[in-house]
């Protein structure tokens, strides 16, 4: 019999889903990709179709374990954190679409919930009782707004407009999955309804630092308790896939981890002070903050990074801009140029992008300016511009939002020596060479971008014993090539003029949004 030695990976993100064989030293030794297609039956609502992400699933899974079923030892799951969906306990039979973390469809909802006196009242009582107890809690607390991109307003909406959700949740017949709890959920064939703790601090009704749902949360936001799943550590036992699947092999499910956080674990970040930055559909900043959180401002989030069994949660601060490397799928899309791979080439074939501001919002803006209602614009088209000027442009806006996002981090937490990069759109040399430019800290970018990918597999690592810990981690892997992308110096004032004149052209969207809304 052969040696069981192998990681199954799963990693549903927003665009892609893969699935991937893993060994002990970190190779991926096959990885398959299907796209993720998002529905859209009203302007600004993003869904899933369940029935079409588990058939691309299972395509994958068994196109890739093909080979290795004899050695195949754990799955890993990694996936898009604060997309969900509800079912019925009884039949399985789901309620609704996945609705996605893009999902505009609550954002007139939280703005008036984010203006209303009531919050406005419990942040002050928070941000009072905090100064004077020092509580990190209340601090955190006194900042809170509501976000569309949070799970408690989008629950709300299905309460209430979903035929017969409410008699179900009455007849104790509903079940809330965020995508790890669903596919955990099919994967064991309804033996295990759970979610992880990375993945549950990311939806807005967890307590962080008490380690479960919150019931004022729950409560203030009229988001049942009773529907929310069990919440187990990351490295824990999920239960076996199930044989009769018919993917040919079985396997117990021994970690599951939100993908932000999945990228941290994957890039080995494990020392305090430690950060990354993901170039994905949005980007993505998290710095390991330990065993500790810290008070924030409205924009920066205290998140559970991991919980390893009979350990203290390692917490994570997180910035996320969603409007970020959609913009660069666009380009490819729209006919601008014809695949990924020559869009560096594209950009570097101008000197400037002739006055260009791109400004991607594709669903709403959330940096520099945050506002749901803002569309994607493109500023200062002359009769010269040419398609190069477009591409330069777009790629700049990656650039710049990056920057904004890393200045931000810096000014709460000090600026660190260099940053690691992950995600698709760090494999344009474009990008991360300007960034490292226009924030003056050195980028590292490892060969492998699949970060999100990796931290799924080490996860499972040590959940099924491959790995004795984080620190066997570091030993076992095998070192890989690294690109350093050094700052210099002098500063680069054409691109520093350009980053200013891109925030001037993004407060007009903001302005326009505003009047129109």
């Amino acid at each position: 019999m052969s040696k069981k030695d192998l990681i199954l990976a799963i990693d549903i993100g927003t665009t892609n889903c893969r699935a991937s064989i893993v060994n002990k030293a970190g190779e991926i030794l096959k990885i398959e990709s299907e796209p993720i297609e998002l529905v859209s039956p009203v302007k600004g609502w993003f869904e899933i179709c369940p029935h079409k992400l588990w058939s691309d699933i299972s395509k994958l899974i068994l196109i890739v374990t093909r080979d290795f079923h004899e050695r195949i030892l754990t799955c890993g799951i990694t996936v898009q954190r604060n997309t969900f969906i509800t079912w019925r306990k009884d039949t399985g039979e789901y309620l609704h679409n996945f609705i996605t973390w893009m999902d505009m469809r609550s954002s007139k909802l939280c703005s008036q919930w984010n203006n209303s006196y009531l919050i406005n009242i419990g942040r002050w009582a928070a941000w009072m009782l905090g100064s004077v107890v020092k509580s990190r809690h209340m601090i955190c607390a006194s900042t809170f707004t509501v976000r569309e991109k949070a799970i408690p307003m989008r629950v709300k909406w299905v309460m209430d407009n979903v035929k017969d959700a409410s008699l179900h949740h009455k007849n104790k017949n509903m079940c809330f999955g965020t995508i790890d709890t669903w596919l955990i959920w099919k994967l064991t064939k309804g033996r295990t309804w759970a979610t992880e703790y990375s993945c549950a601090s990311s939806t807005g009704i967890f307590d962080i630092w008490k380690s479960q749902w919150c019931k004022i949360m729950t409560y203030l936001f009229s988001c049942p308790i009773d529907i929310l799943p069990e919440v187990k550590e990351s490295d824990s036992y999920y239960g076996d896939i199930d044989i009769s699947l018919g993917f040919g092999f079985s396997a117990p499910i021994n970690g599951v981890i939100g993908d932000q956080q999945a990228s941290i674990f994957g890039n080995m970040l494990f020392d305090v002070g430690d950060i990354k930055l993901t170039l994905g559909t949005g980007v993505a900043c998290n710095i390991n903050t330990g065993e500790k959180t810290h008070p924030t401002s409205h924009d920066i989030y205290p998140l559970i990074g991991w919980k390893l069994v009979g350990q203290q949660p390692f917490y994570v601060a997180e910035l996320l801009a969603a409007n970020g490397g959609r913009a660069v799928d666009w380009a490819v899309t729209s006919g601008l140029v014809s695949n990924i791979s020559e869009i560096d080439s594209v950009a570097r074939s101008v000197p400037t992008s002739s006055g260009l501001s791109f400004i991607p919002a594709f669903n709403g803006m959330d940096v520099p300016f945050k506002e749901p209602f803002a569309g994607t614009s493109l500023f200062g088209i002359t009769l010269k511009t040419q398609s190069s000027n477009i591409i330069r442009a777009i790629l700049e806006s990656q650039i710049f939002i990056s920057n904004f996002v890393l200045l931000k981090m810096f000014e709460h937490y000090g600026k660190t020596n260099n940053i690691k990069v992950d995600g698709g759109a760090s494999q344009s040399a474009f990008i991360t060479e300007n960034i490292a430019q226009l924030s003056k800290v050195d980028v590292i970018r490892s060969e492998c971008i699949e970060g999100s990918l990796m931290g799924a597999s080490f996860m499972a690592g040590i959940g099924s014993g491959l790995y004795k810990s984080m620190d066997d981690i570091k030993l076992s892997v095998k070192p890989m090539n690294t690109d350093f992308l050094y700052c210099e110096d002098q500063c680069n004032v054409q691109m520093e003029g350009n980053f200013l004149h891109w925030i001037m052209n993004a407060r007009k969207c903001v302005d326009w949004a505003t009047r129109l809304s």
